[in-house]
């Protein structure tokens, strides 16, 4: 009546996530193709964050990637960002102001302020 199920049956959704989770991320070093300049390494990251515009308003982000000297942050909402922002991430231990370098619908990329 109550048949013994296999345990070790393996489930294939189940085993291709985990090759997926198992391939190493590297890091990537992009270079500005005008200038010549590399930029910094970017860590590949999924971090939910909170970017506060000047005017106070708070906006939740998750942060995509991010380096020394900036990170990349994408938010659901279609909102044009001022061009100084504070970004915050407490698992990252970021909480500094930024600039905003560009800017696509859902999408910015930031450049840390030097303190």
């Amino acid at each position: 009546m109550f048949k013994k199920t296999d345990t070790k049956a393996s489930d294939p959704l189940a085993d291709r996530m985990r090759k997926i989770a198992a391939v190493p991320v590297e890091e990537t070093t992009y270079s500005s193709v005008a200038t010549g300049e590399k930029r910094a390494v970017r860590k590949p990251t999924f971090k939910s964050a909170t970017l506060t515009l000047l005017g106070g308003e708070r906006l939740d982000v998750v942060v995509k990637n991010v380096s020394d000297t900036g990170a990349r942050i994408e938010f659901l909402r279609d909102i044009h960002l001022t061009d100084r922002v504070m970004l915050s991430e407490p698992t990252l231990r970021i909480r500094t102001w930024a600039y905003v370098i560009w800017q696509t619908r859902g999408a910015a990329g930031l450049q840390f302020v030097a303190t």
